[in-house]
């Protein structure tokens, strides 16, 4: 016991001195690390001015609150006597991020039409001719894709069949979209954001651009292509009994003219008859008659009920928060990216003087050794 009591006091007296040593060696080694701080503030500074800026544009919605909805068309439809089934299957809110992320929709946003400014002019164009001939990158882009496109180069003088997906002749089919529509939708997946707040149900839809006219445009159409399809998706089903109760209808009211018009001949054809079958035959078709109104006359509350239904199932949605042209950058910040290079810049280069005897040794070692 007294030989490990008289070796602690040893052990921490050791590491004392280790970390006096480390600090000398960073203080005697200063001027290096402050060269390589000063090194990671240039490419801080190349690299914060070589990123396209990106704006920030983003809207709040809030969805209607269940069972309270179109309350006054549902009295309306009760003093009718028809009732109205509330119960739909409607589309959650929760689905808007998978809705949003969708290839589908995002191809329906490819021919929307934004404009810009650039170099003192308005350019008007579609969203996908945007993203493939106006989109800046950093200068260093065509250098890291250069071996991939020599690559391809090479591959296109031994293969020399084009690809197919290269010409769409303007028509996208979804199975077979082109790889540039292809890195499009992938770049849309990865950048419109829609957070859905579970204990209120709202939603906030964002995306990040690198201009501020085009990014509020595509918020404001992502906003409205959400809307109209939740709206046509809860419609849907009431939309086609309407359309089938339209055609049933017509029929019916046919029938009921037909069978009026064939009551009101005989009437008139045998007015001063007074034989019994005459009589009958009158009953007959007055009965026919009564028939085909009762029909048409349910067919033609049924139609009505399910009008009444369909703008009750319409979603309501209140935008809380509208959207509005950006006019301060997002990213990058600059401030930050200095801050970043010079701390990485700083921790390599005190490594480098802590433990660059160390490495000397081991790379000798490793030499002799071959």
């Amino acid at each position: 016991m007294a030989e490990q009591n008289n070796k602690l006091p040893k052990q921490e007296q050791t590491n004392e001195i280790d970390i006096v040593e480390y600090i000398a060696k960073l203080w005697k080694k200063r001027p290096f690390i402050i060269k390589w701080g000063c090194v990671g503030i240039i490419f801080g500074l190349i690299v914060a001015f070589s990123l396209p800026e990106k704006y920030k544009a983003s809207v709040i919605l809030a969805p209607e609150a269940a069972g309270n909805n179109s309350s006054a068309v549902s009295g309306l439809a009760s003093m009718m006597g028809m009732s109205i089934d509330n119960s739909t299957d409607a589309i959650s809110v929760e689905m808007f991020p998978d809705v949003a992320h969708s290839t589908p929709f995002i191809v329906g946003l490819f021919d929307i039409p934004v404009q810009f400014e650039r170099k003192d002019s308005v350019i008007k164009t579609t969203l996908y001719e945007y993203m493939l001939k106006y989109q800046k990158k950093p200068w260093w882009s065509p250098i890291i894709k250069a071996p991939a496109k020599a690559l391809k180069w090479c591959k296109s003088l031994i293969i020399s069949s084009q690809e197919n997906e290269e010409s769409s002749n303007g028509q996208r089919n979804l199975a077979t979209l082109t790889k540039k529509e292809r890195r499009v939708v992938s770049y849309f997946a990865e950048n419109i954001q829609v957070n859905i707040d579970k204990k209120t149900g709202m939603a906030r839809i964002e995306m990040e651009m690198q201009d501020p006219l085009v990014v509020y445009t595509v918020v404001q159409t992502v906003m409205n292509h959400l809307k109209d399809y939740v709206s046509d998706y809860r419609t849907s089903k009431v939309r086609q009994d309407i359309e089938n109760l339209t055609i049933i209808y017509n029929q019916r009211k046919n029938d009921y003219y037909e069978a009026q018009q064939a009551y009101v001949k005989y009437v008139d054809a045998n007015k001063n008859v007074i034989r019994q079958s005459a009589q009958a035959e009158q009953e007959r078709l007055q009965q026919e008659m009564n028939l085909a109104y009762q029909i048409y006359s349910q067919v033609a509350t049924q139609l009505e009920s399910a009008r009444i239904k369909e703008q009750e199932t319409k979603p309501v949605f209140v935008v809380l928060e509208p959207a509005s042209v950006p006019n301060l950058k997002s990213r990058p910040s600059k401030a930050k990216l200095l801050i970043l290079f010079t701390f990485l810049a700083g921790c390599c280069a005190a490594g480098w003087a802590l433990f660059e005897d160390d490495v000397k040794e081991i790379v000798k070692e490793i030499t002799e050794e071959k």
